[in-house]
Protein backbone atom coordinates (compact mmCIF):
# COMPACT_ATOMS: atom_id res chain seq x y z
CA UNK A 1 0.00 0.00 0.00
CA UNK A 2 1.66 3.52 -1.19
CA UNK A 3 0.36 5.53 2.50
CA UNK A 4 1.46 8.64 1.45
CA UNK A 5 -1.51 8.39 -1.50
CA UNK A 6 -3.41 7.07 1.55
CA UNK A 7 -2.85 9.86 3.75
CA UNK A 8 -3.12 12.82 1.14
CA UNK A 9 -6.87 10.50 0.20
CA UNK A 10 -7.32 11.33 3.80
CA UNK A 11 -5.93 14.71 3.57
CA UNK A 12 -8.31 15.83 1.11
CA UNK A 13 -11.24 14.52 3.25
CA UNK A 14 -10.57 16.89 6.80
CA UNK A 15 -13.93 18.88 5.92
CA UNK A 16 -16.21 15.81 5.63
CA UNK A 17 -14.33 14.41 8.34
CA UNK A 18 -15.36 17.37 10.38
CA UNK A 19 -19.05 18.07 9.04
CA UNK A 20 -19.60 14.12 10.43
CA UNK A 21 -18.13 14.94 13.57
CA UNK A 22 -20.42 17.95 14.27
CA UNK A 23 -23.20 16.20 13.39
CA UNK A 24 -22.44 13.50 16.06
CA UNK A 25 -21.09 15.72 18.95
CA UNK A 26 -24.56 17.05 18.69
CA UNK A 27 -26.31 14.31 19.35
CA UNK A 28 -26.16 14.23 23.89
CA UNK A 29 -25.65 10.71 24.33
CA UNK A 30 -24.49 10.91 28.18
CA UNK A 31 -23.95 7.58 29.80
CA UNK A 32 -26.99 6.27 31.21
CA UNK A 33 -29.70 8.48 28.53
CA UNK A 34 -30.78 5.29 26.97
CA UNK A 35 -33.44 7.13 24.67
CA UNK A 36 -30.62 9.68 23.10
CA UNK A 37 -27.47 6.84 22.67
CA UNK A 38 -30.30 4.95 20.96
CA UNK A 39 -30.99 7.69 18.64
CA UNK A 40 -27.31 8.36 18.13
CA UNK A 41 -27.18 4.61 16.92
CA UNK A 42 -29.89 5.30 14.37
CA UNK A 43 -28.23 8.28 13.37
CA UNK A 44 -24.60 5.61 12.67
CA UNK A 45 -26.92 3.42 11.21
CA UNK A 46 -28.17 5.36 8.57
CA UNK A 47 -24.66 7.01 7.81
CA UNK A 48 -22.69 3.45 7.61
CA UNK A 49 -25.67 2.32 5.23
CA UNK A 50 -23.20 3.39 2.49
CA UNK A 51 -21.49 0.30 2.82
CA UNK A 52 -22.23 -3.29 2.20
CA UNK A 53 -22.05 -4.13 5.95
CA UNK A 54 -24.23 -6.97 8.67
CA UNK A 55 -25.40 -4.97 11.37
CA UNK A 56 -26.96 -6.10 15.19
CA UNK A 57 -28.13 -4.24 17.40
CA UNK A 58 -28.09 -5.96 21.07
CA UNK A 59 -30.21 -4.26 23.68
CA UNK A 60 -28.60 -3.22 26.68
CA UNK A 61 -29.60 -1.64 30.25
CA UNK A 62 -27.68 1.72 28.99
CA UNK A 63 -28.46 1.77 25.30
CA UNK A 64 -28.32 -0.49 22.37
CA UNK A 65 -24.80 -2.16 21.83
CA UNK A 66 -24.52 -1.51 17.57
CA UNK A 67 -21.98 -3.47 15.72
CA UNK A 68 -21.58 -4.02 12.15
CA UNK A 69 -19.50 -6.96 10.42
CA UNK A 70 -17.75 -5.75 7.11
CA UNK A 71 -17.00 -8.89 4.84
CA UNK A 72 -15.23 -10.95 4.02
CA UNK A 73 -17.30 -14.26 5.65
CA UNK A 74 -14.25 -15.63 7.49
CA UNK A 75 -13.81 -17.04 10.79
CA UNK A 76 -10.61 -14.73 11.17
CA UNK A 77 -11.54 -11.05 11.90
CA UNK A 78 -10.22 -7.69 13.60
CA UNK A 79 -12.41 -5.81 16.12
CA UNK A 80 -12.60 -1.98 15.79
CA UNK A 81 -14.15 -1.23 19.45
CA UNK A 82 -15.65 2.57 20.01
CA UNK A 83 -18.60 3.55 22.66
CA UNK A 84 -20.85 6.20 22.34
CA UNK A 85 -21.64 7.46 25.57
CA UNK A 86 -20.31 10.00 26.81
CA UNK A 87 -19.33 12.26 30.43
CA UNK A 88 -22.18 15.10 31.25
CA UNK A 89 -20.00 17.97 32.60
CA UNK A 90 -22.54 21.11 32.45
CA UNK A 91 -26.25 21.16 32.27
CA UNK A 92 -25.98 22.95 29.05
CA UNK A 93 -24.42 21.18 26.13
CA UNK A 94 -21.05 22.49 25.57
CA UNK A 95 -20.80 24.74 22.17
CA UNK A 96 -19.88 23.34 19.43
CA UNK A 97 -17.13 25.18 17.62
CA UNK A 98 -13.78 25.43 15.37
CA UNK A 99 -10.98 27.62 16.63
CA UNK A 100 -7.96 27.32 13.80
CA UNK A 101 -7.19 23.42 14.13
CA UNK A 102 -9.39 22.90 16.93
CA UNK A 103 -13.07 21.49 17.36
CA UNK A 104 -14.65 21.67 20.86
CA UNK A 105 -17.58 19.30 21.34
CA UNK A 106 -18.82 16.98 23.97
CA UNK A 107 -17.48 13.81 23.19
CA UNK A 108 -14.87 15.08 20.60
CA UNK A 109 -11.92 13.63 22.02
CA UNK A 110 -13.77 10.87 24.20
CA UNK A 111 -14.44 9.34 21.67
CA UNK A 112 -16.51 10.11 18.59
CA UNK A 113 -13.69 11.04 17.05
CA UNK A 114 -13.06 6.89 16.97
CA UNK A 115 -16.10 6.21 15.35
CA UNK A 116 -15.32 8.78 12.44
CA UNK A 117 -12.25 7.08 12.28
CA UNK A 118 -14.13 4.09 11.68
CA UNK A 119 -16.11 4.98 9.10
CA UNK A 120 -13.41 6.42 7.05
CA UNK A 121 -11.46 3.49 6.94
CA UNK A 122 -14.29 1.62 5.48
CA UNK A 123 -14.62 4.83 2.71
CA UNK A 124 -10.80 4.11 1.97
CA UNK A 125 -10.94 0.62 1.67
CA UNK A 126 -14.01 1.29 -0.74
CA UNK A 127 -11.90 4.04 -2.20
CA UNK A 128 -8.82 2.12 -3.08
CA UNK A 129 -10.29 -1.49 -3.40
CA UNK A 130 -8.11 -2.61 -0.56
CA UNK A 131 -8.01 -6.30 -0.22
CA UNK A 132 -9.59 -7.05 3.05
CA UNK A 133 -8.73 -10.88 3.77
CA UNK A 134 -10.38 -10.81 7.39
CA UNK A 135 -13.71 -9.89 8.61
CA UNK A 136 -13.70 -6.35 10.27
CA UNK A 137 -16.03 -5.87 13.45
CA UNK A 138 -17.03 -2.37 14.70
CA UNK A 139 -18.52 -2.70 18.01
CA UNK A 140 -19.74 0.11 18.95
CA UNK A 141 -21.10 0.37 23.12
CA UNK A 142 -23.16 2.36 25.18
CA UNK A 143 -22.18 2.45 28.42
CA UNK A 144 -17.95 2.58 28.56
CA UNK A 145 -17.98 5.59 30.62
CA UNK A 146 -19.62 4.00 33.90
CA UNK A 147 -17.80 0.57 33.95
CA UNK A 148 -19.11 -1.43 30.63
CA UNK A 149 -20.95 -3.79 33.09
CA UNK A 150 -23.81 -3.98 30.68
CA UNK A 151 -21.84 -4.51 27.55
CA UNK A 152 -18.48 -6.32 28.82
CA UNK A 153 -19.97 -9.90 28.68
CA UNK A 154 -20.88 -9.17 25.23
CA UNK A 155 -17.91 -8.07 24.47
CA UNK A 156 -15.42 -10.99 26.48
CA UNK A 157 -17.68 -13.26 24.01
CA UNK A 158 -17.65 -11.38 20.37
CA UNK A 159 -14.07 -10.55 21.00
CA UNK A 160 -12.37 -13.99 22.15
CA UNK A 161 -11.15 -15.06 19.29
CA UNK A 162 -9.63 -11.72 17.38
CA UNK A 163 -6.71 -11.42 15.79
CA UNK A 164 -6.73 -7.89 17.30
CA UNK A 165 -8.97 -5.43 19.36
CA UNK A 166 -8.13 -1.58 18.10
CA UNK A 167 -9.44 1.11 20.35
CA UNK A 168 -9.18 4.90 18.82
CA UNK A 169 -9.37 6.04 22.67
CA UNK A 170 -7.64 8.93 22.83
CA UNK A 171 -4.04 8.94 22.09
CA UNK A 172 -1.25 10.05 24.57
CA UNK A 173 -0.35 14.18 24.62
CA UNK A 174 2.64 13.59 22.34
CA UNK A 175 0.45 11.35 20.04
CA UNK A 176 2.13 8.29 21.12
CA UNK A 177 -0.35 5.05 21.97
CA UNK A 178 -1.46 3.73 25.25
CA UNK A 179 0.29 0.31 26.17
CA UNK A 180 -0.19 0.30 29.86
CA UNK A 181 -3.14 1.43 31.79
CA UNK A 182 -4.10 1.19 35.58
CA UNK A 183 -6.66 -0.80 36.82
CA UNK A 184 -9.30 0.27 39.52
CA UNK A 185 -10.41 -1.23 42.01
CA UNK A 186 -14.00 0.09 43.78
CA UNK A 187 -13.77 0.59 48.19
CA UNK A 188 -16.62 0.16 50.42
CA UNK A 189 -15.90 0.60 54.06
CA UNK A 190 -18.23 0.70 56.53
CA UNK A 191 -17.02 1.85 60.51
CA UNK A 192 -18.43 1.19 63.57
CA UNK A 193 -18.42 2.96 66.88
CA UNK A 194 -20.42 3.95 69.40
CA UNK A 195 -22.24 7.22 70.22
CA UNK A 196 -22.14 9.24 72.80
CA UNK A 197 -22.74 13.25 74.40
CA UNK A 198 -19.25 14.93 72.89
CA UNK A 199 -19.82 17.21 76.14
CA UNK A 200 -21.15 15.08 79.10
CA UNK A 201 -19.44 11.52 78.50
CA UNK A 202 -17.21 11.76 75.61
CA UNK A 203 -15.32 9.02 76.95
CA UNK A 204 -17.96 6.30 76.82
CA UNK A 205 -18.00 6.65 72.82
CA UNK A 206 -15.74 5.33 69.85
CA UNK A 207 -15.44 8.08 67.36
CA UNK A 208 -16.04 6.68 64.07
CA UNK A 209 -15.28 9.57 62.51
CA UNK A 210 -11.77 9.41 63.87
CA UNK A 211 -11.47 6.09 62.61
CA UNK A 212 -11.85 6.60 59.14
CA UNK A 213 -8.78 9.35 59.12
CA UNK A 214 -6.78 6.25 60.86
CA UNK A 215 -8.22 4.22 58.15
CA UNK A 216 -6.96 6.65 55.14
CA UNK A 217 -3.64 7.22 56.77
CA UNK A 218 -3.49 3.33 57.42
CA UNK A 219 -4.17 3.01 53.56
CA UNK A 220 -1.77 5.30 52.68
CA UNK A 221 1.20 3.81 54.58
CA UNK A 222 0.31 0.42 52.74
CA UNK A 223 0.47 2.07 49.04
CA UNK A 224 4.06 3.66 50.30
CA UNK A 225 5.61 -0.13 49.55
CA UNK A 226 3.67 -0.38 46.22
CA UNK A 227 5.23 2.55 43.89
CA UNK A 228 2.49 3.59 41.24
CA UNK A 229 0.02 2.68 42.92
CA UNK A 230 -2.87 5.53 44.30
CA UNK A 231 -5.47 5.76 46.45
CA UNK A 232 -8.38 8.25 46.51
CA UNK A 233 -11.01 8.45 49.45
CA UNK A 234 -13.57 10.23 46.96
CA UNK A 235 -17.03 10.18 49.43
CA UNK A 236 -16.60 10.16 52.98
CA UNK A 237 -19.00 10.71 55.18
CA UNK A 238 -20.16 10.26 58.98
CA UNK A 239 -21.64 12.16 62.06
CA UNK A 240 -25.64 12.88 62.87
CA UNK A 241 -24.98 15.83 65.00
CA UNK A 242 -22.68 18.40 66.00
CA UNK A 243 -22.53 17.35 69.83
CA UNK A 244 -22.53 13.38 69.61
CA UNK A 245 -19.52 11.36 69.11
CA UNK A 246 -20.28 9.64 65.79
CA UNK A 247 -20.81 5.95 66.06
CA UNK A 248 -20.80 5.04 61.87
CA UNK A 249 -18.56 6.98 59.27
CA UNK A 250 -18.15 5.64 55.50
CA UNK A 251 -15.97 5.97 52.83
CA UNK A 252 -16.26 5.09 49.23
CA UNK A 253 -12.98 5.41 46.92
CA UNK A 254 -10.79 3.44 45.05
CA UNK A 255 -7.58 2.39 44.01
CA UNK A 256 -5.49 2.40 40.90
CA UNK A 257 -2.33 0.39 40.08
CA UNK A 258 -0.47 -0.45 36.94
CA UNK A 259 -0.03 -3.98 37.82
CA UNK A 260 -2.46 -6.63 39.07
CA UNK A 261 -0.55 -8.55 41.24
CA UNK A 262 0.03 -5.57 43.48
CA UNK A 263 -3.93 -4.57 43.00
CA UNK A 264 -4.22 -7.96 44.72
CA UNK A 265 -1.95 -7.91 47.22
CA UNK A 266 -3.19 -4.41 48.64
CA UNK A 267 -6.91 -5.44 47.89
CA UNK A 268 -5.36 -8.59 50.70
CA UNK A 269 -4.02 -6.34 53.07
CA UNK A 270 -7.04 -4.25 52.97
CA UNK A 271 -9.29 -7.00 53.94
CA UNK A 272 -7.32 -7.26 56.58
CA UNK A 273 -8.29 -4.56 58.59
CA UNK A 274 -10.75 -5.57 60.76
CA UNK A 275 -10.23 -2.91 63.62
CA UNK A 276 -8.60 0.55 64.24
CA UNK A 277 -8.13 1.43 68.08
CA UNK A 278 -11.64 -0.18 69.22
CA UNK A 279 -13.40 1.21 66.21
CA UNK A 280 -14.93 -1.84 63.71
CA UNK A 281 -14.20 -1.71 60.11
CA UNK A 282 -16.13 -3.96 57.39
CA UNK A 283 -14.16 -3.36 53.50
CA UNK A 284 -15.61 -4.05 50.74
CA UNK A 285 -13.37 -4.87 47.51
CA UNK A 286 -14.90 -4.45 43.71
CA UNK A 287 -12.27 -4.70 40.78
CA UNK A 288 -13.93 -2.13 38.35
CA UNK A 289 -11.59 -2.30 35.12
CA UNK A 290 -8.12 -4.82 35.32
CA UNK A 291 -5.24 -3.00 34.59
CA UNK A 292 -3.75 -2.78 30.54
CA UNK A 293 -0.21 -4.20 30.67
CA UNK A 294 2.20 -5.35 27.99
CA UNK A 295 1.63 -8.63 27.16
CA UNK A 296 3.75 -10.53 24.67
CA UNK A 297 0.36 -9.75 21.58
CA UNK A 298 0.17 -6.48 23.02
CA UNK A 299 3.52 -5.62 22.50
CA UNK A 300 3.46 -7.08 18.73
CA UNK A 301 0.67 -4.70 17.88
CA UNK A 302 2.84 -1.87 19.14
CA UNK A 303 5.61 -3.18 16.67
CA UNK A 304 3.63 -3.42 13.59
CA UNK A 305 1.64 0.20 14.40
CA UNK A 306 5.21 2.05 15.00
CA UNK A 307 6.57 0.07 12.00
CA UNK A 308 3.67 1.59 9.81
CA UNK A 309 4.08 4.91 11.74
CA UNK A 310 7.89 5.31 10.48
CA UNK A 311 6.97 5.00 7.02
CA UNK A 312 5.24 8.34 7.37
CA UNK A 313 7.82 9.73 8.78
CA UNK A 314 6.59 9.63 12.25
CA UNK A 315 8.28 7.99 15.49
CA UNK A 316 5.20 6.96 17.22
CA UNK A 317 5.70 6.70 21.09
CA UNK A 318 4.02 4.23 23.54
CA UNK A 319 2.67 6.15 26.87
CA UNK A 320 1.16 5.00 30.21
CA UNK A 321 -2.67 6.26 31.60
CA UNK A 322 -3.90 6.48 34.79
CA UNK A 323 -7.16 6.09 33.38
CA UNK A 324 -9.19 2.62 32.10
CA UNK A 325 -10.63 1.49 28.75
CA UNK A 326 -12.53 -1.92 28.06
CA UNK A 327 -9.34 -2.76 26.10
CA UNK A 328 -7.85 -3.45 29.87
CA UNK A 329 -10.91 -6.20 30.49
CA UNK A 330 -10.25 -7.71 27.01
CA UNK A 331 -6.24 -8.27 27.60
CA UNK A 332 -6.46 -9.71 30.31
CA UNK A 333 -8.68 -12.14 28.82
CA UNK A 334 -5.74 -12.97 26.80
CA UNK A 335 -7.03 -10.80 23.40
CA UNK A 336 -4.45 -8.92 22.01
CA UNK A 337 -5.51 -5.50 22.71
CA UNK A 338 -3.64 -1.93 20.91
CA UNK A 339 -5.56 0.96 22.95
CA UNK A 340 -5.01 4.71 21.96
CA UNK A 341 -5.11 4.92 18.49
CA UNK A 342 -7.55 7.98 18.39
CA UNK A 343 -6.80 11.76 17.71
CA UNK A 344 -4.73 14.22 19.54
CA UNK A 345 -6.84 17.01 21.88
CA UNK A 346 -7.31 17.63 25.50
CA UNK A 347 -10.04 18.41 28.19
CA UNK A 348 -11.75 14.60 28.08
CA UNK A 349 -14.94 14.98 30.81
CA UNK A 350 -14.60 18.85 30.93
CA UNK A 351 -15.93 21.64 29.15
CA UNK A 352 -12.97 22.21 27.36
CA UNK A 353 -12.84 19.05 25.46
CA UNK A 354 -11.75 19.04 21.80
CA UNK A 355 -9.65 17.66 19.22
CA UNK A 356 -7.31 18.60 16.37
CA UNK A 357 -8.49 18.17 13.45
CA UNK A 358 -5.26 18.19 11.76
CA UNK A 359 -4.35 15.03 13.35
CA UNK A 360 -6.98 13.19 11.08
CA UNK A 361 -5.32 12.31 7.82
CA UNK A 362 -2.01 10.63 10.11
CA UNK A 363 -4.53 8.77 12.50
CA UNK A 364 -7.24 7.69 9.87
CA UNK A 365 -4.11 6.14 7.22
CA UNK A 366 -2.52 4.48 10.98
CA UNK A 367 -5.83 2.40 11.61
CA UNK A 368 -6.74 1.67 7.73
CA UNK A 369 -2.88 0.57 6.82
CA UNK A 370 -3.25 -1.29 10.11
CA UNK A 371 -5.84 -3.10 9.12
CA UNK A 372 -5.05 -4.31 6.14
CA UNK A 373 -1.79 -5.74 7.45
CA UNK A 374 -3.17 -7.53 9.70
CA UNK A 375 -6.10 -8.73 7.40
CA UNK A 376 -3.16 -10.19 4.89
CA UNK A 377 -1.05 -12.13 7.10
Amino acid sequence: MNLNRLLSYFENQRDGFIDLMKQMIAFQTYSGDRKAINAFSDFLEEIFSEFTLKKKRIPCPGGDILEFSYSPDSNDFIVLLAHMDTVKVSETPIKIKTVNHQLHGSGSYDMKNGIALFYYTLKAIQAFNLNIKKKLKLILTPDEETGSQGSMPYLLKECQDARAVLLPEPCCPDGGVKTRRKGVVSIIANLHGKTSHSGIDPEKGSDANRGLMRLIQTIDEILKNYPGASFNPGIISGGIQTNIISGESMLRGELRSFSDRDINRISGKLKEIKNLQGITVHIEILKVHPPLEPTPANRELYSRVRRISRRLGNELPACSSGGSSDGSSLSQAGIPVLDGLGLKGAGAHSAREHIDVSDFAFRATLLTALCQEISND
